[in-house]
């Protein structure tokens, strides 16, 4: 559990870079550094058509599927077949507590950068904020020229709309476009004590102080194409299971999905 809401800030920003739009499919290659010093490499694939969107990580195992038009996200562990599925938004006090009651900010502005990437040309942006009242920065390429980025771009407003006046509504400040590369560096600070004593939430607080995690995402592929409605469902014959009681009503949505960006200043 201590590992989860270590990574929980990073995870929530990381996935809010990966959102697409209708039948968009992007391939990803992540590279995450741990403060242990691990490395942790994997691939994933997001598909968006419309207002729904699906994230494949560990070979196919895990996924999460976002519903906007039904306002609910699902996660489905396909080794097990079972699935959670939460509210989404998320409601209840859950996201504040996860938060340490502080809404996360996180602001860009351009830095003049340009690249290209996989053929495709992108500008660079830096940014930084808090989540969860743990240090964030980011950097990455953004590009309106790749396959799909209108509709990517639609998504992400509708997503922004979704989460008005909540706690995740601060988070939306991504800029315009496809995240053709994007690395985020949580330093984490004081976690929520929520269900700790004072004595156990000072010495998790020490010994997670200035560790950092690192996560390194590259675009490897993306291509526009129709998908089948069936993409977004959760297989027949899994098992809908109870959420964790430390998320409980809340949807654990929070860590795998990200609102849209508002218009950032050029």
């Amino acid at each position: 559990m201590k590992k989860f809401v270590s990574v929980l800030p990073a995870i929530a920003i990381m996935a809010f870079a990966a959102i697409a739009g209708a039948g968009v499919v992007v391939d990803e290659q992540q590279i995450i550094d741990q403060p242990n010093g691990n490395k942790v490499t994997r691939s994933r694939t997001v598909m968006i058509e419309g207002d729904k969107q699906k994230s494949i990580i560990d070979n196919g195992n895990r996924s999460v599927i976002t519903d906007l038009g039904k306002g609910t996200m699902m996660m489905v562990d396909g080794a097990h077949k079972t699935y959670v599925e939460f509210p989404f938004p998320p409601k209840g006090g859950g996201m504040a507590a996860m938060q340490g009651g502080i809404s996360p900010t996180i602001s860009f502005k351009k830095t003049g950068g340009h690249d290209k990437i996989i053929g495709y040309s992108c500008d660079e942006y830096s940014g930084a904020g808090t989540v969860g009242g743990n240090s964030v920065s980011m950097s990455g390429c953004f590009s309106d020229s790749a396959p799909g980025a209108t509709d990517y771009s639609n998504f992400q407003r509708e997503m922004a709309d979704k989460v008005k006046g909540t706690m995740m509504a601060n988070m939306g400040q991504i800029p315009q476009g496809v995240p053709l590369r994007l690395t985020i560096t949580t330093t984490l600070g004081n976690l929520p004590a929520a269900g700790m004593s004072p004595e156990q939430a000072g010495k998790l607080n020490q010994m997670l102080a200035h560790h950092q995690f690192v996560t390194n995402t590259t675009v490897s592929k993306i291509s526009t194409k129709s998908l089948p409605a069936d993409s977004f469902e959760v297989p027949s014959g899994y098992q809908k299971q109870q959420p964790p009681p430390m998320l409980g009503g809340m949807g654990a949505g929070a860590p795998m999905t990200r609102p849209a960006p508002q218009k950032v200043p050029e």
